[in-house]
């Protein structure tokens, strides 16, 4: 009785450790705290910590999943890289970017609500609208990757209300979430500082040049082409594309005009850096995900060089989920400096040896952009103890300054139907970083200034994106929005089998390669391999030089040949089957269970 007598009293207590909306957002401190719980989202395994930067971002025609016949369309990332997703892998929820939006929509309500906004005093009030800049910028990621990955998605800006009554939702078409974002966007970089300098904010916080690049990149996918949720599911671009790269235009020559961000003058040393977990002071990288050692991030683990377990370096990893091929290597020029960088046709000790061993699976070459041996001290300390995988702790860049040059290149020879004075300028600085003074009027000024007209230009755009970004989770969505995914990917197994054949235009490429180790007799000397044509070694034995062989491309067994031109083909072959060019996910079957009735799953799924 006495319970009962008092049960309304009771009921109607808050917890002292409970922080209410009007609590939290009456105070920059506590405010940047709710912040920070959504910047922790971002981290997560189903975000950028692997499915959103390494699972999804797959397949294309430089990037693929490590698989092989048996494999290919399995349930889990090797299927729905290979365009075989199907709506009952839980990988296909989408929870973790509705929770990020969640959060979001509870930080960017409260603050716009907040008394802080009319009776803080200037310091204050500015804080709190970079906080909201910030909020704002982390909800349009979230809807950007539920468009990009699933297409038209439920949308709402508010927080969830306690009768449930702003839960249950249709999709809102992906265009219009575009929209919506990119106007919230605009709205936020005029609260957002730019990174350095008398700010506070580094690389991995919001910042205005990230904004600005998010917004030319979000006005790209909203100009250029997807699948749509129509009759025969027809591939299609978006409403007035112009419009929309205009805009990104706009957008990506601020940030050039700005100053802030630079490209590191050596492409080597950014990602020593990233792997290394050191901020780059030139700020190429615009916006990193913060992981954290031991804790999150499987970049290194999962893409990367393939390291086995090993004395020197500790536990090995996986890093067979991002692939790439000979035809990615070949891509580059010979001098390129970029190619080693970013391709690694090697393993790490899988004879049992502390030494780089050849990896003689054109199928199955790694990236070099993530390597352990370039990682901390502390990393090397933990893996050395390792019975298992770590969160390796490297950021995920989700941007780089290099990016925005090429975007802004892009779009001045869209819109100006050829390529303007600007564009060469911004393209030339991006390609000069890859080659040595030497080869800077032959493969730097004569080879822009030989695009005189709009589509040879942008071809030349779209190549040199594959050779700046690969692994990066770039190249896919590019090749969407482009309507070239199916094409590009055709274009790759075509010159694959050419290659395995020694047809032309590969014709002079060898039947084996030779290749020594440095004085380490841990390093291959990536300076002296025949990559390019046969190698007569008569007489190397003379000079003292011991050159170890490897069978190469057409010079395979009969056996492994066969394999390789059997991957050629199963690879990426979900996107004909049943319906062309499907490259957006199903939803997760226990998300349309919950629904109420309002979603279901398209494009055939």
């Amino acid at each position: 009785m006495g319970i009962n007598s008092c049960s309304k009293d009771f009921l109607d207590q808050t917890s002292p450790s409970v922080y209410t909306a009007d609590v939290v957002f009456n105070s920059t401190t506590f405010a940047q705290y709710a912040l920070n719980g959504c910047y922790a989202r971002l981290t997560q395994g189903n975000m950028y910590g692997a499915r959103l930067s390494l699972n999804y971002t797959t397949n294309s025609d430089i990037e693929f999943v490590g698989a092989d016949e048996t494999s290919y369309n399995q349930t889990g990332n090797r299927g729905q890289s290979n365009y075989f997703a199907k709506a009952s892998d839980s990988q296909m929820d989408w929870g973790q970017e509705y929770t990020m939006i969640e959060r979001t929509n509870w930080v960017i309500q409260g603050i716009r609500t907040s008394p802080l906004l009319s009776s803080g005093d200037a310091v204050t009030k500015k804080t709190m609208l970079g906080y909201l800049g910030e909020a704002l910028a982390l909800r349009a990621v979230a809807y950007f990757e539920l468009a990009r990955n699933w297409g038209d998605a439920p949308y709402k800006t508010e927080p969830t209300l306690n009768d449930l009554s702003n839960v249950y939702l249709p999709v809102t078409d992906r265009d219009t979430i575009y929209d919506h974002c990119i106007k919230d966007l605009q709205e936020a970089e005029n609260y957002v500082d730019w990174v350095g300098g008398s700010s506070s904010l580094t690389t991995e916080r919001i910042n205005k040049g990230f904004i600005k690049g998010l917004i030319a990149r979000m006005c790209l996918s909203r100009g250029g082409y997807s699948i749509r949720n129509k009759a025969g599911f027809p591939t299609e671009r978006g409403s007035n594309w112009e419009y929309y790269y205009t805009l990104a235009n706009k957008e990506c020559k601020e940030i050039f005009e700005n100053g802030t961000h630079k490209l590191n003058s050596s492409f080597l040393q950014l990602f020593k850096n990233l792997n290394h977990m050191d901020l780059d002071n030139s700020y190429e990288n615009m916006f990193e995900v913060a992981m954290g050692l031991g804790r999150s991030g499987e970049q290194g683990y999962s893409v990367g060089v393939r390291f086995y377990t090993n004395p020197k370096y500790g536990y090995g990893n996986n890093a067979n989920v991002v692939n790439t091929s000979a035809y990615y290597f070949y891509m580059f020029d010979s001098v390129d400096l970029r190619r080693d960088v970013t391709i690694a046709y090697y393993n790490f000790n899988s004879k049992g040896k502390v030494q780089e061993d050849f990896q003689t699976n054109p199928m199955s070459y790694n990236f070099q952009k993530w390597d352990q041996r370039w990682m901390s001290d502390a990393f090397k300390s933990q893996n050395l103890a390792a019975n298992g995988k770590i969160g390796y702790g490297i950021n995920w860049v989700l941007m780089r300054y290099s990016d925005v040059l090429l975007m802004l290149a892009e779009t001045e020879n869209a819109l100006n139907h050829g390529p303007t004075a600007l564009a060469k300028q911004v393209f030339k600085q991006v390609r000069a970083r890859a080659f040595s003074s030497a080869y800077y009027k032959q493969k730097v000024d004569d080879y822009v200034e030989s695009f005189t007209d709009e589509p040879s230009f942008f071809n030349a755009i779209v190549k040199e994106r594959a050779l700046e970004f690969g692994g990066e989770g770039i190249r896919k969505y590019d090749l969407v929005r482009w309507n070239l995914l199916s094409s590009k990917i055709q274009e790759q197994r075509d010159a694959l089998t050419k290659m395995f054949n020694r047809q032309a235009p590969y014709d002079n490429l060898p039947v084996a390669v030779y290749y020594k180790y440095k004085s380490d007799n841990e390093t291959i000397d990536k300076s002296d391999i025949n990559f390019y044509a046969d190698r007569d070694t008569t007489g190397s034995a003379k000079k003292g030089i011991t050159y170890l062989k490897t069978t190469w491309l057409s010079g395979l067994d009969a056996k492994t040949l066969s394999s390789c031109l059997n991957r050629v083909t199963l690879f990426s072959s979900g996107l004909d089957n049943p319906v062309a060019n499907r490259h957006l996910y199903p939803i997760f079957t226990t998300n349309i269970s919950e629904s109420r009735g309002l979603l279901s799953n398209s494009y055939d799924y």
